[in-house]
């Protein structure tokens, strides 16, 4: 969660951010007893716990679907998670691999996250956590890291 914290305000460069140059130090630490690659998984919007369980009711309701997606999401800052990952990934001289879940939960036509499906099965559990509907829905990402090791 600190990750997505802003920097302080005379910091304009990432070798100036201090929540970066931990992660850096700990990437560094991590890929030097590392045989092939490090994984990271890039940051989407949290959920909002609250409204897991109202899904299928606000679609009875005919509530429209990018509504119900605006009030599923926490977009807490993980734009700013994004950015430290893709400059750690930069960083990390061709030994990582930025693993990113948001084409699979990014509606382009609507520019909403959708963490449904049509039905109203939510991706995520109240804890925070994926559901079974939800890793399958992501399954191919690793599947496909899997295919390319």
């Amino acid at each position: 969660m600190s990750i997505g914290a802003r920097s302080p305000k005379h910091v304009t460069t990432f070798d100036q951010d201090p929540i970066y140059q931990v992660m850096k130090g700990q990437m560094l630490k991590f890929i030097s007893n590392i045989k092939y690659k490090l994984f990271i998984l890039d940051s989407i919007p949290r959920i909002n716990r609250k409204i897991i369980e109202e899904i299928v009711q606000l679609m009875r309701n005919h509530t429209a679907l990018e509504q119900i997606d605006n009030l599923l999401i926490k977009p807490d800052n993980f734009e700013m998670v994004r950015k430290r990952n893709a400059q750690l990934i930069k960083d990390c001289n061709g030994k990582c691999v930025l693993v990113d879940y948001l084409p699979d939960f990014y509606n382009n036509s609507t520019k909403t996250f959708r963490y449904f499906d049509d039905r109203g099965f939510s991706y995520w559990t109240d804890p925070l956590h994926l559901s079974p509907h939800g890793i399958e829905h992501i399954r191919h990402v690793w599947t496909d890291i899997c295919t390319h090791l």
